[in-house]
């Protein structure tokens, strides 16, 4: 965890429940301080918050998908095979996600252009 204290990395690490992921668990970070866990979520639970869905489409892209339908297709059937994590920073109270994915879908052996 990037730009925090080790006070606050040391809450999260051992005093704080985590949540399951097949991944390495990310917890986000906003406005230098760790956010809070909301929960897991599907699409529903994100269309209340349309800055979280474009925050994940930032994200997608920079992962390397370049391709919008298949990163509409991934945002609009979270919560069937893969999920978002939902946090809230505790200073501003913004809300952000982190989507549990592999990288950027793979044809014929390729990334994507």
């Amino acid at each position: 965890m990037d730009g925090v204290s080790e006070d606050v990395l040391h809450e999260i690490t051992r005093r704080t429940p985590g949540f399951h992921a097949w991944q390495d668990p990310q917890w986000l970070v906003h406005c230098h301080d760790a956010a809070a866990f909301v929960g897991e979520v599907g699409y529903t639970g994100l269309v209340a918050h349309p800055e979280v869905l474009e925050q994940l489409r930032a994200d997608m892209r920079l992962d390397g998908w370049h391709d919008e339908n298949q990163v509409e297709h991934f945002l609009t059937h979270l919560g069937e095979r893969a999920t978002a994590m939902l946090f809230r920073c505790t200073v501003c109270g913004a809300h952000l996600a982190h989507a549990r994915r592999r990288r950027c879908p793979r044809r014929r052996g390729r990334l994507p252009r």
